[in-house]
Formats: C-alpha cells, structure tokens, sequence
C-alpha cells in the first residue's frame, strides 16, 4: 500500500521543543524532529524524510478509491435502522439502481429470504451481507463477495451438519418463516448497534478495495455477556452435503 499524503484516523502529534511526539493508530509513539528548525502544528505529509517510516507505522494512509454502485438494504426491526444510520455517517449511499452491494437484514432468521438472496447473488455477482437475530445473540454475516467465499447457503448448511438437533432447527426456521417470531421479539436490541458497525466496516472496505474482515465469516455479539466471536465458515464443495427433505 503506497501512502499519498492523507493521515490515518487515530493519529496524533504532540508538540515538543524540536518536533513532535507521534501518537500512532497502533498506539505505538514516534519522536520526530521538525525539519529545519521550524515546528508547524504537524510534519507535512509529503515530507520524503518522514514518509516511509510513517507508511510503515500506518501513520500515513492511502486515499482509497470508491468502486462504484449503491448499497441496497432491505430488513426491519432494529437492525435495519442501525445499519442505515451508519451507512449513511460513512458517506455510503443507498438505492435499488447500480447496486455494488447488497444488505438484508432482520430481528431473527430468514431462512427463506437469505437462501434466495443468496442465490441471486451468486447468479449476479453482487455481493450480500446479511444480519440478524437470534436468540440472545446478533449476527453478522457471512459477506458474500465472490464464488470463493462462503455464503449462506454455506453457513446453514454447516450448522444443519453440526447441530446435534438438525430437524428441530429446520422446524424452527420454517415457523419463523412461517409467521413465527419470538415472544417478545429479539433480546438486548441494543446489541443491533455492534452488529451494525460490523456490517458497515465490511462494506466500506469492500467498496474502497479494502479487505473485508467479515468475507467468510459469521461474527456472533452477545449482550449479555459483552463477547464477540468471529466464525471462518468454509464454503461447502458442490455435491457435498445436501438437506434431505
């Protein structure tokens, strides 16, 4: 990654007698000394003397270029609110035309409308991200971006093959399907806002070329206990493991 002159996020100067204390986004400190006696209120960020030792620390960033296409998301409850007020604070925006990136989100499981998206997804190459619900827990994930990473086609399959009650769990998606919900809808809905910022970090890398820390993966928030947990979910080989009816 070559820096182009813009300053990471996270980055601080403190003024010395000769120069500044560096305070870096990996809250490392550098000392550097102003450059012909002078002290502005922080070293140019073309300055060739600084410059490699500042990409090398992440003080200096590249400008990242914006692929184009809009952000189509659709859901309810109060993920899909989360989800949108933060696409709309990282200057994302949204609409149904020259879609880049899809989102579909929801207060628990869709069993039925994620398998289809991700079908259509799959058919398009638009890449989905989905969030929801479940139990005490919010989920993001898995971020579809292409026919190597996993999706939730994926993703069920594997928990259909791990669970110890697989028949229960595909009653228990075709109720939700069916009209189903929890009896006082989904739990801790402030959890709604770690899963939203997870959603929203992975679409804007992958909207500026950046990777996705989400691509592959289920990320699991639990409210109660404060825990996050990141799951790699491989994609299922063709043929492999198919649901019998």
């Amino acid at each position: 990654m070559e820096p182009t002159g813009r300053y990471a996020g996270g980055v601080s100067f403190v003024p010395t007698r000769d120069g500044w204390l560096v305070h870096t986004p990996g809250e490392d400190f550098l000392a550097v000394s102003a450059p012909g006696g002078e002290r502005p209120d922080r070293p140019p960020p073309g300055d060739p003397d600084l410059a490699e030792v500042f990409a090398e620390e992440g003080v200096l960033e590249r400008v990242p270029a914006r692929r184009p296409g809009a952000v189509a998301l659709t859901g309810d409850g109060p993920l899909v609110e989360a989800v949108a007020l933060l696409l709309g604070r990282t200057g994302l925006t949204c609409g149904d035309e020259d879609v880049a990136v899809r989102v579909a989100v929801a207060p628990w499981p869709r069993d039925d409308l994620f398998r289809r998206l991700a079908a259509e997804a799959r058919e398009t190459g638009t890449a989905l991200h989905l969030g929801f619900a479940e139990g005490r827990r919010w989920y993001a994930g898995p971020f579809w971006t292409g026919p190597a990473t996993a999706s939730y086609e994926d993703l069920r399959l594997r928990r259909l093959a791990a669970s110890p009650w697989p028949d229960e769990l595909s009653a228990y998606w075709a109720w939700l399907d069916s009209g189903g919900a929890p009896e006082t809808g989904p739990a801790f809905p402030l959890g709604a806002g770690v899963a939203a910022a997870l959603i929203v970090a992975d679409v804007w890398a992958y909207l500026h070329g950046e990777d996705a820390p989400g691509t592959g993966v289920q990320a699991g928030f639990d409210p109660a206990t404060g825990l996050l947990n990141r799951h790699p979910v491989l994609p299922v080989p063709a043929g492999l493991m198919t649901e019998q009816p």
